[in-house]
């Protein structure tokens, strides 16, 4: 059996391969599944920024009258 280093995984082309493989179906296609989800939260944290800010300002007028 052949005993693998560091050195010779740099140089094997086939190893390569898989690690780019990895890479796509890990950040390409999960981040793909998970993207909708993630953009989902981020537009309800704004929305919810934006009725807060709202709601101070009307408190701001209520104090003033």
């Amino acid at each position: 059996m052949e005993h693998e280093t560091f050195f010779t995984l740099i140089k094997d082309l086939a190893h390569w391969e898989f690690e780019l493989f990895l890479i796509f179906i890990f950040d390409v296609l999960i981040g793909l599944i998970i993207w909708p989800y993630i953009r989902r939260f981020l537009t309800h944290h704004d929305s919810d920024d934006e009725r807060i800010e709202k709601l101070e300002e009307q408190m701001k007028e209520l104090l003033k009258k």
